[in-house]
């Protein structure tokens, strides 16, 4: 079931309970007006994605909690894939190698990064370091790393939306 569809369910069982409430005897009315309050907060809630009321949604959560531009699991591939020393398994296996198509749409995307920028987004994403671990090898602040990986997700996603390469598939 769709999330349109149940919006839908849930407002059709909304008029039916304030149809209910109209025909209740006076003392059943506040408990089908709160059934009614109820369904409204829902469909609300169901309509935005954030709680009603609430001034911040899922979308304002600090930059490394943000939607990212690739999947984790196939940026690892890809760091995987890219790197001569790293061994798959000890039978050979590459099953979780990643297609030829999906390194050439992430190296399209990530061409548009300095080095220095692509080697922390790597660092990130790819071996899975944190901020804190990148800035110690670096030499660099936290704050420094935070926003090279902001910045770089910015170009990512800039150079997503104009590319040839379809990142649906």
């Amino acid at each position: 079931m769709s999330m349109q569809e149940l919006i839908q369910e849930y407002t059709e069982t909304l008029h039916d309970v304030e149809k209910m409430r109209e025909k209740a005897a006076e003392d059943d009315k506040s408990i089908w007006g709160s059934m009614a309050s109820d369904l409204r907060f829902t469909i609300q809630w169901m309509k935005t994605g954030r709680q009603p009321g609430n001034r911040r949604g899922v979308e304002r959560l600090a930059a490394y909690q943000k939607e990212k531009s690739f999947d984790p699991l196939e940026m690892q591939k890809f760091f995987r894939s890219t790197c001569n020393s790293y061994s798959w398994t000890e039978d050979g296996n590459q099953e979780n190698a990643i297609t030829e198509w999906d390194k050439t749409r992430i190296e399209d995307a990530l061409s548009v990064l300095t080095d220095r920028e692509k080697e922390v987004y790597l660092m990130s994403r790819g071996q899975m370091l944190s901020y804190d671990d990148i800035a110690k090898l670096l030499c660099v602040s936290k704050s420094t790393i935070q926003t090279t990986i902001e910045r770089a997700e910015h170009k990512i996603r800039q150079q997503i939306a104009q590319s040839l390469f379809s990142f649906t598939g």
